[in-house]
Formats: C-alpha cells, sequence, structure tokens
C-alpha cells in the first residue's frame, strides 16, 4: 500500500490548480498526470506549464480515461455537483473544491453514491490538518488558559479572482458565503464542538452575489464565533480566540503557520510551525484514506459537509428577513 501511487486528474485550469499541484508533489502517494479545459490550447498550456503529461480538452474523456484514478474538481461552484457525480459514476475517487455544492440534498446524494459505488469523496478543507492548530488545540485542551468564550474569524480580500467573473454572479454560486464558510464552520466546530445555531447578514452590490457576509454561531462547549468577510475593505484577517486566562491570535488563520498565546500577567508565547506548503496535509490524508478504501474522511465528514450547506442555505433565505436561522 505505501508503494501505490494514486493518479489525479483535475478538472479546469482554475487559478487553484497550481497550488493543488503543488501541493500533491509534496505527498507520498499521489501524482497529477493528467488535466482538462474545455479548450485545447488551454489544456495544453497548463499541461506544459505544471508538467502534467495528459491533457484534455474535454472533461468526460478525462473521466473516461482508464489510468486515472481519482479526481479534483474545482470548476465553477454550480457545476461541482454534477462534475462531482459523473467522476463516481466513472468510477473515480473525488475531491471537490470548497463549496462542496450548492444544496444539502446535493451532499447527501454524492455521499451516498461514493458508498455504493465504493469510492472516496471529500470537500477540500485544509485547515484541520494544519501542524499549528494540532499544537494550538493541545494547549488549549490543557486547561491551562481555561474556557475558550468566544472566536472571531476575519477574512478580507480586495483584488484576485475571487471577486471577479462569475464569482460575483448569484446563480453560480459566487459570493462571499460559499467562498468561505468551510473554513469558518469546521474550525469553529474544531475548537467549540458542534453548531448549535447561526444568524448572519449579507450586503449585495445590485443584483450581484454578496461582496460582505458577517456571520455568528453558538457553539456546543458554550462559546460564541463569529466571522465577518469583506470584498469591499481591506482588515486584519486571522482568528482571535478568547479564553479565561488567554488570547490567542493567528494570522491568516485558512493557512496558519503561527500562533501568539498572550496569557494574563505573564510574556506572550508563540508557537511557530512553518510548512512546505500547506495543502499537502488534507492531500497526504485524503490520499490515506483512499488507500484503505474508505468511502469518506474521518476529519472532514459527510454529516459536517451536509450541515455546513444546510446552514448556508438557510442563510441565503434569511438574509431578506433579517439574517435568523
Amino acid at each position: 500500500m505505501e508503494d501505490k501511487i494514486i493518479k489525479y486528474g483535475i478538472l479546469s485550469t482554475a487559478s487553484i490548480v497550481p497550488r493543488f499541484v503543488k501541493g500533491m508533489r509534496l505527498t507520498p502517494n499521489g501524482e497529477v498526470t493528467a488535466i482538462a479545459s474545455r479548450t485545447k490550447e488551454k489544456a495544453e498550456q497548463a499541461g506544459k506549464y505544471l508538467q502534467i503529461p495528459l491533457v484534455f480538452d474535454d472533461y468526460h474523456a478525462l473521466l473516461e480515461h482508464p489510468d486515472i484514478d481519482a479526481v479534483y474538481v474545482p470548476v465553477i461552484n454550480s457545476l461541482h455537483y454534477q462534475y462531482a457525480k459523473d467522476a463516481l459514476l466513472a468510477g473515480k475517487h473525488v475531491i471537490v473544491e470548497k463549496p462542496f455544492v450548492l444544496h444539502a440534498y446535493e451532499a447527501a446524494e454524492l455521499f451516498a453514491l461514493a458508498q455504493e459505488r465504493s469510492l472516496f469523496i471529500t470537500e477540500a478543507i485544509k485547515t484541520p490538518f494544519l501542524p499549528l492548530y494540532q499544537k494550538v488545540k493541545e494547549r488549549i485542551d490543557s486547561g491551562e488558559f481555561g474556557a475558550i468564550r468566544f472566536m472571531t474569524f476575519r477574512q478580507s480580500y480586495t483584488g484576485g479572482s475571487y471577486i471577479a467573473g462569475w464569482n460575483r454572479q448569484k446563480e453560480f454560486g459566487g459570493g462571499v458565503l460559499y467562498g468561505n464558510e468551510a473554513y469558518f464552520f469546521r474550525m469553529a466546530e474544531y475548537f467549540g464542538g458542534k453548531i448549535l445555531s447561526c444568524t448572519g447578514t449579507a450586503s449585495f452590490p445590485g443584483n450581484e452575489a454578496e461582496d460582505q457576509c458577517s456571520l455568528s454561531v453558538s457553539l456546543e462547549n458554550g462559546s460564541l464565533a463569529s466571522l465577518a468577510v469583506s470584498t469591499r475593505v481591506l482588515f486584519e484577517n486571522g482568528l482571535t480566540i478568547y479564553l479565561d486566562k488567554a488570547v490567542i491570535e493567528i494570522p491568516d488563520y485558512w493557512k496558519a503557520s503561527r500562533a501568539v498565546i498572550r496569557p494574563q500577567n505573564k510574556e506572550e508565547q508563540i508557537i511557530r510551525c512553518p510548512s512546505e506548503y500547506e495543502l499537502q496535509y488534507e492531500l497526504k490524508h485524503y490520499n490515506t484514506c483512499i488507500l484503505e478504501g474508505r468511502n469518506c474522511s474521518p476529519v472532514n465528514t459527510p454529516d459536517m459537509t451536509i450541515r455546513y450547506i444546510r446552514i448556508c442555505e438557510l442563510l441565503y433565505q434569511s438574509f431578506e428577513n433579517g439574517g435568523q436561522v
């Protein structure tokens, strides 16, 4: 099992693809052998730039190739469901870029189909696999700083592909909620237990998808957490965890490599966990799951993915009447 290499194909030449390829090349059991685009020119350009041997100008031609074991799906959000389903029906394991799908019933169907066909499927969420979080959680779980009372998650960006093109269109699943929900919900539960309730508000420029959102959740351990996302203004991105006896600051929480602990009446402490590349940890985990014959990740479970998408659906329904879910 340790020597087996899982051969991946990628559906799309999206801007995130080079990051996936780099992360996979740092794992011991996976390699990217194929890439597809809607045009031959784009596929060939990406194949040459990323040194991927097989290129296709048709997504289904890639799915039908017998030498491909697994597929990464980073197409536009509204197409995640269909291409993930097509990949499973073609006998491929599947990693779907976040958001997994746009509707909870679609997520449930995909997980059931993967189980039926003895295939693996997951939503790509890197945060719980980052080594820094494991060390921070160990310190919190030791009890030395008391209990978590409140967490604030902050993410902002005013440029790049995330605020252009289809990302601005509601019908394609654009907007900052679907772009950030997986990190927030997953890490809030990582530290605070299951989400019990969620409220939120968002701003919509004209008929476009939301460009800002603010969410608040209550958690199983009695703590609260909030998320602020904006593409209008920049603020100090990161995660702040407030405990009885300390405050923990984690800059750029979605790719965290450093945490600053500020205990009451004591000198601050710094935890550093530099990584060669942050995507490698989740991809190594997914490869292990495939090699072990799992249908899903025990870390990013189907229950989590389905619940998070259901919360998003309810939030979008609620934005018009005040945001109560």
